[in-house]
């Protein structure tokens, strides 16, 4: 992916807040039960996996999957092979929830195919490469997402 998962989640932002603006389909009220414990698992799974990362003293980088020196199994990544792009789908998830807007919810579809064809397939091959059977066991013990 030539974007940052960050830029695209910003696109994704605006984009939500262009589906309030130009593709009403239904409002509803900002549902803030919901959306504060959203923002408490989001931001405890975010800094859990990039504090796992530091921790095995390995790239967060998403550019460089090849530079990745250990495979983090434990911690938040024995749930999820992706927490932290788990957490931005979890931010955009909170935003549509804020905008109001039920439109919204085709950018968060958009943005979970975008990441899982350019950014996560692509991670998984250079892992497979990198860690061989190790990576395969991992694969096939602990979903993508969650």
């Amino acid at each position: 992916m030539k974007i940052p998962p960050p830029i695209f989640v910003v696109i994704a932002l605006l984009a939500i807040y262009g589906c309030k603006l130009f593709l009403p389909l239904w409002q509803f009220k900002t549902l803030w039960i919901i959306v504060i414990p959203l923002i408490i698992i989001m931001m405890t799974i975010g800094f859990s996996s990039v504090l796992a990362l530091s921790k095995a003293d390995t790239t967060i980088s998403p550019f460089t999957p090849e530079k990745t020196t250990r495979l983090v199994t434990r911690g938040i990544y024995q749930y999820s092979r992706n927490p932290m792009y788990l957490s931005l789908l979890l931010l955009l998830i909170v935003a549509v929830f804020i905008s109001g807007e039920l439109s919204s919810f085709f950018v968060v579809i958009t943005f979970v195919l975008v990441i899982n064809h350019y950014q996560i397939k692509p991670e998984e091959k250079a892992l497979m490469h990198l860690f061989g059977d190790e990576y395969r066991n991992y694969y096939l013990h602990v979903r993508r997402w969650l």
